[in-house]
């Protein structure tokens, strides 16, 4: 699995199971038709995106608090895992470099995510979100840390990404490629080395 495959996959995942938990969809319905647009003046689909709305909303209220704790405890051993992560996908999505296994860093991207979401237990976001879980299940408790993990993640990886393509913009493709591969190669085989080592 790709790292983007990864990430849409997940998106997937957690939109349905949204649609899912409010009954906007019915999973022994007949498939919908390709040209079939969905009713947006439906109760249910209007609750579901009702839902979708609040949830995002809550997940980059949690997101953002908890990089703001990420950003004050940089000499952690994680958070230097996930911003080394952070900077070979970046990099890889900029150069496309032939060495990077797309399938590894897939797996990078899913352990870099889990140790995000591991740290939200010492992160100041922990009471805000024992509250929140208190009264739900283990799975949608899953969901919303899941949900503040890539999301954590996503915003790292693009924001490196935003200043590698303004370097290529300055030296070019080839000798921005070719100046960071040595040390993005080094740093995606200690990723590597160390998936599932998380605590």
């Amino acid at each position: 699995m790709t790292f983007t495959h990864y990430i849409n996959s997940f998106i997937r995942l957690v939109y349905c199971t949204l649609l899912l938990s409010v009954g906007a969809l019915d999973i022994n319905a007949q498939p919908i038709e390709q040209d079939e647009a969905p009713n947006f003046d439906d109760p249910k689909v209007q609750r579901s995106i009702q839902y979708m709305l609040e949830r995002a909303q809550l997940t980059r209220t949690l997101a953002a608090e908890h990089l703001i704790y990420l950003n004050e405890n940089r000499t952690s051993a994680d958070i230097k895992l996930m911003e080394d992560a952070a900077q070979v996908m970046a990099f890889n999505l900029v150069c496309n470099d032939e060495k990077i296994v797309e399938k590894t860093l897939g797996h990078i991207a899913a352990d870099t995510s889990f140790r995000i979401a591991m740290l939200a237990g010492e992160s100041t976001i922990s009471q805000r979100l024992a509250q929140i879980t208190s009264s739900q299940e283990v799975n949608h408790r899953m969901e919303l840390i899941g949900d503040i993990a890539t999301t954590v993640l996503m915003f790292e990886v693009g924001r490196r990404q935003g200043l590698f393509e303004a370097l290529v913009t300055d030296f070019g493709v080839k000798r921005f490629c070719s100046g960071m591969q040595d040390d993005m190669r080094t740093r995606y085989n200690d990723l590597a080395s160390n998936l599932g080592s998380a605590s």
